[in-house]
C-alpha cells in the first residue's frame, strides 16, 4: 500500500495538481496582502488614495494574480512528458496559430487591452459618471474586458472596454464638476423669439442656477415653414441629476410657455438627455 501511495505521489498528474494549488494559494496570499494597501495608505499618509489611483492599483492586483495562475499552469503542464514536444510543435507553426487565434479573438484581446489601458491611461476611474453611446451611469467595476455601470434607474450596464478606445466618452466626473442638458421646444413662427427666449433663461436661470463663469443659453435649431425649433441648454451641477432636471425643466417651460401665450409644447432634444 505504501509503494502505492509513493508511486501516485510521484505521477504527473499528483505534481500538477500541487502546482496549480500552489499557485491559488499564492495568488490568493498575494492578493490579500496587496488588498491591505489602501489601509496602510490611510494610516501612514492620512489620507485615502484618490479614484484613479484604486483603479491602477486593482488593475496591477489582478494583473499579479493572473501572472502567478499562469506561471502555476504552466508548471503543471511541463510536468507530463507529452507537454514539451506538443509545445515545440505549436512554436513550429507559432504564426499560423498566432493568426488563427488572433482573429478567432479580435474582440476579447481588444477588450483585454484596452482594460490594462483605461487602468493607466485613467479615461474614467472607479465612482465617476460617464456616458457610453447614451448610456449614463457611475462605474462601480473595471475588469480585464468589461466595464461595469450603474444607471440612474438602477440597471447595472455591462459594456465592453473596447468601447472605451472607439467611442466617445463623456466624463463628467473630470474637469469642472456638471454636466449641461438640453431641451427643444418649438414656437409659432410669428413669436417673438427674443422674448420667448429671455422668459426661457429665466426659468432655467430659477430651476438649473449655473455656477461662475457657466452660463445657460438658447439657441435657434431649425425654421420651419411655420415654426421655429429652440434649445435650451441648462446647467446641472450634479450629473446623476440630469434626468430629474430636464424633466423639471419641461414642465416648467411647457407652464411658462402656457401663461405666455406662446403655442408648442416643449420636447427632449434628440440624443441630448439620459
Amino acid at each position: 500500500m505504501g509503494l502505492i501511495a509513493v508511486a501516485f505521489y510521484e505521477t504527473s498528474w499528483f505534481k500538477a495538481v500541487v502546482y496549480v494549488l500552489i499557485a491559488i494559494v499564492a495568488a490568493r496570499v498575494v492578493d490579500f496582502f496587496l488588498a491591505r494597501r489602501d489601509a496602510a495608505m490611510t494610516k501612514l499618509l492620512g489620507r485615502t488614495p484618490d479614484p484613479a489611483d484604486r483603479t491602477r492599483y486593482r488593475m496591477i492586483r489582478r494583473l499579479v494574480q493572473a501572472v502567478i495562475l499562469i506561471v502555476g499552469v504552466a508548471m503543471a503542464l511541463f510536468q507530463f512528458p507529452f507537454f514539451p514536444a506538443l509545445s515545440g510543435a505549436i512554436l513550429a507553426s507559432a504564426a499560423i496559430i498566432s493568426g488563427v487565434i488572433g482573429i478567432a479573438a479580435r474582440a476579447p484581446l481588444a477588450n483585454l487591452v484596452s482594460g490594462v489601458m483605461i487602468a493607466f491611461s485613467q479615461p474614467v476611474c472607479h465612482g465617476d459618471f460617464i456616458s457610453v453611446d447614451d448610456v449614463y451611469g457611475t462605474v462601480e467595476e473595471i475588469h480585464f474586458t468589461y466595464t461595469y455601470i450603474r444607471t440612474p434607474d438602477n440597471r447595472k450596464v455591462v459594456i465592453p472596454n473596447e468601447a472605451f478606445a472607439s467611442q466617445v466618452v463623456n466624463n463628467f466626473s473630470m474637469g469642472s464638476p456638471g454636466s449641461m442638458v438640453a431641451v427643444d421646444f418649438v414656437v409659432p413662427m410669428a413669436s417673438d423669439v427674443d422674448a420667448v427666449r429671455a422668459s426661457v433663461l429665466a426659468v432655467a436661470d430659477q430651476r438649473a442656477a449655473a455656477p461662475d463663469g457657466k452660463s445657460n443659453s438658447v439657441t435657434v435649431e431649425d425654421l420651419g415653414a411655420t415654426d421655429v425649433t429652440l434649445r435650451l441648454h441648462a446647467w446641472v451641477q450634479d450629473p446623476r441629476a440630469r434626468r430629474e432636471v430636464a424633466s423639471d425643466l419641461r414642465a416648467a417651460l411647457l407652464r411658462r410657455l402656457r401663461d405666455d401665450g406662446v403655442v408648442g409644447a416643449p420636447r427632449e432634444a434628440s440624443g441630448a438627455a439620459d
